[in-house]
């Protein structure tokens, strides 16, 4: 009789980013989830999902019951995943468009961001880009994203000591162990 060995499930996390730049500290912020939950967290897989070849949400684009294949791509990677990482960055108290946009290409029937738990980081000026985080809380009660409420993180980015290097890289140490 073989020993049954127990295999501990990975957790799939998509990790999108709202800013399309490529220095953007919100993409800093995913890189080091990514690095530290490697280093440090056993059975959690981070991969970062880029919004970036979205076309603008756009119905007519819609043929057949299937999308256009950047959408379609973008989709099955929030389906297949078990929960969401978003980094926010607050523009006009809100969301991006880019963020916007995913989250309606994905929204789509069917809905595949329903019944995924989520969690929200976020960067920027002043509060940090809380007001984003709490407009995305927002759109989630429409999607049926399950948003944890604590910890809540907010970096400012402007507050010395440097949190980030000129290529959008967290480097403040206080700021990693969050």
């Amino acid at each position: 009789m073989e020993a049954a060995i127990a295999v501990k499930p990975v957790i799939k996390v998509a990790a999108l980013c709202g800013s399309l730049r490529k220095a953007s500290f919100n993409r800093g912020l995913i890189r080091s989830a990514i690095k530290i939950s490697k280093e440090a967290i056993n059975g959690m897989e981070i991969e970062y999902v880029d919004i970036a070849p979205l076309p603008m949400l756009n119905t007519d684009l819609e043929v057949d019951g299937t999308y256009p294949p950047a959408v379609e791509a973008f989709r099955r990677k929030i389906l297949e995943a078990d929960s969401i990482l978003f980094a926010s960055p607050e523009y006009n108290y809100s969301v991006t468009a880019p963020l916007k946009n995913a989250i309606d290409w994905a929204s789509r029937p069917p809905n595949v961001w329903a019944d995924k738990p989520a969690a929200i980081i976020s960067t920027g000026g002043g509060f940090g880009g809380g007001r984003s985080q709490y407009h995305l809380r927002q759109i989630g009660v429409y999607l049926d994203l399950h948003f944890i409420n604590k910890p809540e993180f907010f970096l400012n980015a402007f507050q010395p000591p440097a949190k980030f290097d000129a290529e959008g890289n967290l480097i403040d140490e206080d700021a990693k162990r969050g």
